[in-house]
């Protein structure tokens, strides 16, 4: 691993064929990426992400065992069953459930990943599960924060600087601006607040434009969640339209694996009986 560059917005990016065949992580801490881990957690089958609200209606029809999710300015969709609270997404709401899922600022960056080699979603809540996997990985990567409405988010660049720092110890890696200052955020947040590090979170969220405006409609208590750092260790990967564990997604491939396997052998004995 050389590289590990921050995109600060998603505007940064020229079209989505710049991320083909990368490494994506996307950030969205406030709050489609953290509520897209708990809802995996919790026992959702899969997440399946759409830029628009048409797009979720179409696909929802076309899909058994599913529910529409998600919102616009923060509130729940006209409509739909779900918002974006991560305390909606309780096991006896969504388990065994495909969640069709359109956020404002989330789901869009997260769509313009989907020709990425591996796209990870990450949040305070699997912080260091996802460093144990890039770590793993060894490879370059691209950080995408969400924002808002394409401008610059305080949680979403502190939460990249934190992701960087910890992937950065014992490495020499090439840092532009975007990646320095995500950094220095995240080590400003831990050197001005004498505080444990979930309450130094919770803190920031609490004074950030995003924080302050979900506070203000009544989401204050998502933002205690979305702080609690490591409190959901697994990783959600995008992968060809759809946001699954990546234990499942793991699952899949060793079962092609084993068939493609068993069929070789199939193919093998028939050859044998026919020679014999």
């Amino acid at each position: 691993m050389k590289r590990i560059e921050i995109l600060l917005t998603p505007g940064q990016l020229n079209d989505e064929l710049t991320l083909k065949d990368k490494n994506i992580i996307v950030i969205d801490v406030l709050r489609a990426t953290t509520t897209i881990t708990v809802s995996l957690a919790n026992g959702a089958k899969e997440v399946i992400p759409t830029e628009n609200i048409a797009t979720a209606v179409r696909v929802a029809k076309g899909s058994k065992n599913s529910i529409l999710c998600g919102e616009r300015n923060g509130r729940v969709i006209d409509g739909f069953k779900l918002g974006n609270s991560p305390l909606e997404y309780t096991s006896e709401e969504i388990k065994d459930k495909a969640l069709i899922f359109s956020t404002t600022n989330g789901t869009q960056a997260i769509m313009k990943s989907k020709f990425a080699k591996n796209c990870l979603l990450a949040s305070f809540v699997n912080m260091s599960t996802v460093v144990d996997y890039v770590n793993a990985l060894d490879e370059d990567f691209t950080i995408i924060c969400s924002g808002k409405l394409n401008d610059f988010c305080l949680e979403d660049a502190v939460c990249a600087g934190m992701l960087l720092n910890k992937l950065s110890v014992g490495r020499n890696l090439e840092l532009m601006d975007s990646e320095v200052a995500a950094m220095n955020l995240s080590n400003d947040l831990a050197m001005l607040m004498n505080v444990p590090s979930q309450e130094k979170v919770l803190r920031m969220l609490n004074i950030s434009e995003h924080g302050r405006y979900l506070s203000q409609i009544g989401f204050e208590k998502d933002l205690e969640i979305c702080s609690k750092i490591d409190s959901y260790p697994i990783i959600p990967l995008f992968r060809n339209g759809v946001i699954r564990l990546r234990e499942q997604f793991e699952g899949d491939s060793d079962q092609r694996s084993k068939m493609k396997r068993v069929n070789i052998g199939i193919k093998r004995e028939e050859k044998q009986k026919q020679s014999d």
